[in-house]
């Protein structure tokens, strides 16, 4: 399917914006570098840096078709958005940042070797405290934009969803640590709802940076 947007995007190119083929060429580049990592995981016997660059390049490949996307979509700006897309982008860098760190837990085993033999604890207590500056953010970004005006009904619904699942991916969190990771349906779920606030935060800069451009240059009138 990559191929086949990769071909469509070229053929069409002259009626699509100019920088689509080129993102669909970064989409394609993506899956083999993430067929390629999928070989070496199984060949070096699923080596935690490979598993875990797995992982984000899997992460990369969903936010450039959710870019794509958002930024083809039909959407009315209000030109209200001020500071808002630097926050989604620094709650969504977070967040992945989160995620890569959490793979590195998992890669490792390290909850399991930390409860174990007392091993590895650093990389799961890195895990633990990394929570916070993402929520923070997040956070912030819910209460900044409900404290804005005259905003899209887009951005007040990704960002009050965005909220949401920062709060169930906290609960998720705790019970996988309290349960040992012993139930795996509990850490797929924590992994899917973290991929899946990622996703909310991603098109929520894109849909607020559509927003900030098509903000009027202010005109300096005259004494």
């Amino acid at each position: 399917m990559a191929i086949g947007l990769v071909g469509l995007s070229g053929w069409y190119r002259r009626s699509l914006p100019a920088w689509l083929p080129w993102a669909s060429l970064g989409a394609l580049f993506l899956i083999l570098v993430q067929g390629l990592l999928g070989g070496l995981t199984v060949i070096e016997l699923l080596r935690f840096d490979i598993v875990t660059a797995h992982l984000g390049t899997a992460l990369l490949f969903f936010c450039t078709l959710l870019v794509m996307g958002t930024a083809l979509m039909p959407y009315q700006p209000t030109g209200n958005t001020g500071k808002l897309p630097w926050i989604g982008l620094a709650a969504a860098l977070l967040v992945y940042s989160q995620s890569i760190i959490g793979g590195l837990v998992g890669s490792r085993w390290a909850a399991h070797l930390c409860f174990g033999t007392a091993d590895l604890c650093s990389v799961m207590n890195a895990h633990i405290a990394g929570v916070v500056p993402p929520t923070l953010t997040v956070l912030y970004l819910v209460v900044s934009v409900w404290r804005t005006p005259a905003l899209s009904q887009w951005l007040r619904s990704l960002a009050n969803a965005a909220g949401l699942l920062v709060l169930l991916q906290i609960a998720l969190g705790v019970a996988t640590f309290k349960l040992r990771l012993q139930v795996e349906p509990l850490t797929v779920c924590h992994q899917l709802i973290g991929a899946t606030l990622l996703g909310c935060l991603v098109g929520f800069t894109v849909l607020a940076l559509r927003d900030l451009r098509a903000q009027p240059i202010p005109v300096p009138t005259a004494p």
